[in-house]
């Protein structure tokens, strides 16, 4: 009779450990992927609603850029909010009409938790106007989290590889770097 009731423990135990919801790795490495490009393409069509809501909203996020025009570290959701509203409402748009923006992500490394993922990933702006093309390269590193099942950011880092020794460039086509998401 022990011997039932130990077997029928582990099999209980094995029962519900098979049952629990198991990381899909490779559709959460999609979903990410999915998450940055909508959140870039919102961006893009300075949607702040849309934008905002693909981030984390609390005092633990924060956005550290780096590129050739300056640097900025924003801590916490009011000053990240406060960025995108400046930049996707109130600057709407700072770019000349006659400018074709694109941008291309390449080069993704992603590590999945459970409910939390790293992301690194290059990325290339390219600005076209009539007269002059800017690309503007750089790194991103994000930390993400499944809040309620889909996933947001929490933090955001660009870091500009490109662009030094044109900042007088940039300025004239209404880019820089901390503009850039």
């Amino acid at each position: 009779m022990k011997n039932f009731v130990s077997i029928a423990a582990v099999f209980a135990f094995l029962m519900l450990v098979s049952c629990q919801q198991q990381v899909d790795t490779e559709a959460d490495k999609k979903a990410i992927i999915d998450v940055i490009n909508a959140e870039t393409q919102a961006y893009m069509d300075f949607d702040f609603e849309k934008v905002i809501s693909y981030y984390v909203q609390d005092s633990l996020n924060f956005r550290l850029t780096i590129g050739a025009d300056d640097h900025v570290f924003l801590d916490g959701w009011r000053e990240v909010e406060a960025f995108f509203r400046d930049e996707l409402i109130d600057s709407n748009p700072n770019i000349p009409e006659d400018t074709h923006v694109s941008v291309e992500k390449n080069d993704y490394r992603i590590k999945v938790y459970e409910n939390a993922a790293y992301v690194v990933c290059t990325e290339k702006w390219t600005y076209t106007r009539p007269d002059k093309l800017v690309e503007i390269e750089s790194l991103q590193v994000r930390f993400m989290e499944k809040v309620d099942g889909v996933w947001k950011i929490a933090f955001l880092s660009f870091i500009g590889t490109s662009g030094y020794g044109e900042e007088e460039l940039l300025e004239e086509m209404g880019v820089g770097f901390n503009s850039v998401s």
